[in-house]
């Protein structure tokens, strides 16, 4: 890889180079998060080297999505030959910037960082642990970004020394786009592992409240199984308005067959993929409000949001939305122009750019 001219004070038109790590070893909402950041940061004009677990599924997507790879082994035994693997990546690449979404991107890139700066990013809900050795990797860490108002609200920053910032997580508005088909008003959809955390009881038990309402379920077994589901809309008397459509390696195809999303979480939602996606398909959103998906949802805008847990609330609102499908409508138009201005890849790759450009002037 030759090396490009460097970044100087006041010169905003050389092309970035930045490296972002992500040793994920399963597609999960991390692995996502870096793959859209990347995707973002080339889309606004940078270099992007792309690094995750050898034999990871991110490194197929990515190599799909155009980007370059490298894949130093930064878990368990083999920690230590990826560091050198890294740091012969380093010399070779000459990075801008370095940015981080994972403990042991974090710590690896720390230690052979080169005194390039380093932006560790968190979209996880588990808190940040402040100890004497990460503080002492806190001091090497140029920025913190959140994907997330809610996380600095809840004091995720706490202990951190230096500059912390919030850039969400993006949505690719161009694969998930509203779809025109019939047959949609009146249906409901929810994409999530089947988890008491994911709120699909209290869905089900919402049905009761909406007569006319139908259910599209997407997802697979995780701690509860389609049975657990099944028995709770048998018991609730709506088994004949819930459909589960199993694993869908494309979500798109159940968004396309429903007028209303719902993300009725109980906790978790650090970053709330699915209220992202289905705002982007033209979706207005039900959702709990609860952590972060009260920034991603904006109440009586984008969606409505409810109290977690509170079937009955959410089932008057279901029946409201679909006595009422004029503002459906209108509620899903502006969940997609919120998404376009706020979430795009664009958007997103232009704060990541301008964000990236002050630091890199500071150092």
């Amino acid at each position: 890889m030759g090396r490009l001219p460097e970044i100087r004070q006041g010169d905003r038109s050389a092309r970035l180079r930045i490296l972002v790590m992500a040793t994920c070893r399963w597609w999960n909402a991390t692995a996502e998060g870096a793959l859209l950041q990347a995707r973002a940061l080339a889309g606004a004009g940078a270099e992007v080297l792309l690094t995750g677990q050898p034999g990871s599924p991110i490194l197929d997507r990515a190599r799909d999505a155009g980007l370059d790879t490298r894949a130093p082994a930064l878990s368990g035994a083999s920690f230590v030959s990826g560091l050198a693997m890294l740091g012969r990546l380093l010399r070779q690449f000459q990075p801008h910037f370095i940015c981080a979404h994972r403990s042991e991107d974090h710590l690896a890139a720390a230690v052979v960082r080169r005194r390039i700066p380093l932006a560790r990013i968190r979209s996880d809900i588990r808190r940040p642990v402040r100890s004497c050795a990460s503080r002492l990797l806190d001091s090497r860490t140029t920025v913190e970004v959140y994907s997330s108002p809610f996380m600095l609200r809840a004091g995720y920053g706490k202990g951190r020394r230096g500059p912390v910032e919030v850039i969400p997580q993006a949505v690719d508005t161009d694969r998930f786009h509203p779809t025109d088909l019939p047959g949609r008003a009146g249906t409901l959809v929810i994409a999530a592992r089947f988890s008491e955390v994911k709120g699909h009881g209290t869905l089900i038990r919402a049905l009761r409240h909406a007569p006319g309402a139908r259910l599209v379920v997407a997802g697979a077994g995780a701690q509860l199984s389609e049975g657990d589901l099944r028995a709770v809309a048998e018991a609730e008397g709506v088994a004949d308005r819930v459909e589960f459509t199993g694993y869908l390696a494309d979500v798109r195809d159940a968004y396309s067959r429903a007028s209303i999303g719902v993300v009725p979480s109980l906790a978790s939602e650090a970053v709330s993929r699915a209220a992202l996606e289905m705002m982007s398909s033209g979706l207005p959103v039900l959702a709990a409000s609860t952590n972060g998906l009260v920034d991603v949802v904006l109440d009586g805008r984008t969606g409505i949001l409810h109290p977690p847990g509170d079937s009955a609330a959410l089932g008057r609102q279901i029946a409201y939305l679909c006595a009422d499908p004029g503002l459906v409508d209108l509620l899903g138009r502006n969940a997609r122009r919120t998404c376009e201005e706020l979430y795009s890849l664009d958007s997103v790759g232009a704060r990541w750019t301008a964000l990236l450009r002050d630091h890199i002037r500071e150092a």
